[in-house]
């Protein structure tokens, strides 16, 4: 069911996954159960109708998860849950490579085009991710404090798309194929 509220929507999906913190905490704690989920959200891109979230949380067998989720809205404004891609390891950026890297998951794709995770920086100072579809499309995202970009746009988008990893001279550190 769809909900006003797009977090609440996200963590109305994501909740068979969760570990409750009180599983890691002292006992004693009086805050409610739901205040007491593991689920963080790092990083939001929105449009208008459309919105997609880069979560983190400890799922029930206490392994960090990450999830890139989109959601949209409605005819009557409540938001509904479309997707989610991830789920692996939190900080695992994918294949083992000596070079910058971006470690991307995303969906929707032509017309809905969504993605995120995180960057593998290998001491090359990756400020920044340009994504560059098959089509012409661009995107871009700076690297946050967590490791992660996160993407969205109303534009086509079609595979495969190319990541350009900048660094902060806004010096072409590296270039790879990510999602096709």
């Amino acid at each position: 069911m769809a909900h006003q509220d797009p977090k609440q929507e996200i963590i109305n999906k994501l909740t068979r996954f969760l570990l409750p913190k009180t599983n890691k905490i002292l006992a004693g704690m009086n805050e409610p159960e739901e205040m007491q989920r593991t689920l963080r959200f790092l990083k939001e891109r929105a449009l208008e109708d459309r919105i997609t979230y880069f979560v983190l949380f400890e799922d029930e067998k206490g392994q960090k998860q990450h999830y890139t989720c989109y959601v949209v809205k409605d005819i009557r404004g409540n938001w509904q849950f479309r997707g989610a891609a991830g789920g692996g390891i939190s900080g695992q950026v994918g294949p083992v490579v000596q070079q910058a890297w971006a470690n991307l998951d995303g969906g929707g794709i032509p017309d809905h085009f969504h993605a995120g995770g995180y960057v593998a920086d290998h001491g090359q100072n990756v400020t920044r991710i340009r994504l560059i579809a098959k089509n012409g499309t661009t995107i871009e995202d700076t690297v946050d404090e967590n490791g992660v970009v996160l993407f969205l746009t109303d534009q086509r988008v079609d595979l495969p798309i190319q990541a350009e990893l900048y660094n902060r001279r806004q010096e072409l550190v590296y270039s790879h194929t990510v999602l096709g």
